[in-house]
């Protein structure tokens, strides 16, 4: 059967021994509410949180017809599905050369002409979730269900045990794929926080 948003949370609820939903979208039931409260928040969360290979994307971003006010020469569109940066390339110079940036809002504002992003980006099909995403998700979903199973402060502890015999997994997995490294990744994508420089400059506000 394939993943969806009503098999995930169900796959929680019955951790804590709750009631199944029969739709994520349409049930009324006090189970579903708190599904819809919680899911989408924690599903993005958990994607920013790591190199989640199914959620990495690339993009060459188009630079918007309006200037920045004041600092910097340019401003570049972020993609509507952008959740967190990895990296930034300008696409030329050496390879170790590095740039000032800053990320506000839905933009990147720079002083080079071109810009290319590799990010973490927000994924709503669970279709595309990979197996051990799905463990960790249900295991955090499962937490802040928890008062579903009446606050039961041995569930949290129960289901904050098995998460954390999972995450060794989750460290693993990125260790092994984070050797498949594309032809500009070694050397030309600054895979830094902050570049050399003012360091306010790669900050997301």
């Amino acid at each position: 059967m394939a993943l969806s948003n009503t098999s995930i949370c169900n796959i929680a609820l019955d951790k804590l021994g709750a009631q199944r939903i029969n739709d994520y979208d349409t049930d009324a039931s006090p189970q579903a509410i708190k599904c819809r409260t919680h899911y989408e928040q924690t599903r993005d969360a958990l994607i920013e949180s790591h190199v989640w290979r199914f959620a990495t994307g690339r993009a060459a971003l188009s630079q918007d017809t309006v200037d920045p006010d004041f600092e910097y020469d340019n401003q570049f569109i972020l993609p509507t599905d952008y959740l967190v940066k990895k990296s930034v390339w300008n696409g030329s110079g050496p390879r170790s050369a590095t740039f000032s940036y800053a990320i506000e809002g839905d933009r990147l504002l720079t002083n080079e002409s071109a810009i290319y992003l590799r990010y973490m980006k927000r994924v709503t099909d669970p279709t595309k979730f990979n197996p051990l995403f799905v463990e960790v998700l249900v295991l955090k979903l499962a937490l802040k269900l928890v008062s579903l199973a009446g606050a039961n402060p041995k569930m949290s502890e129960a289901l904050g045990i098995e998460l954390r015999g999972v995450m060794p997994q989750v460290r693993t997995m990125s260790r092994q794929e984070t050797e498949n490294i594309g032809r500009e990744d070694r050397a030309a994508w600054a895979d830094i926080r902050v570049s050399s420089g003012p360091a306010w400059r790669s900050r997301r506000v």
